[in-house]
């Protein structure tokens, strides 16, 4: 089976603002910064750590419980 992506939706130029799941079209992430001006290499953090809680929390049970049984 494979695995979930993040794939961004929203760009903003050449950022990054928003993005999804390839398994979860439902679930969004939004990038967050600390400053005023969008930071491309803080946008893509902020969305690949939300991402990774998410297939942790989301994912990793699902492919848990099938190798259970």
């Amino acid at each position: 089976m494979k695995k979930p992506t993040l794939r961004v939706t929203k760009w903003l130029s050449d950022i990054p603002v928003e993005a999804h799941c390839s398994d979860c079209p439902a679930v969004s992430f939004k990038a967050q910064g600390t400053g005023h001006r969008p930071n491309r290499e803080q946008y893509k953090r902020s969305l690949q750590s939300q991402f990774d809680v998410h297939c942790k929390e989301v994912h990793s049970e699902v492919h848990d419980s099938r190798l259970d049984g």
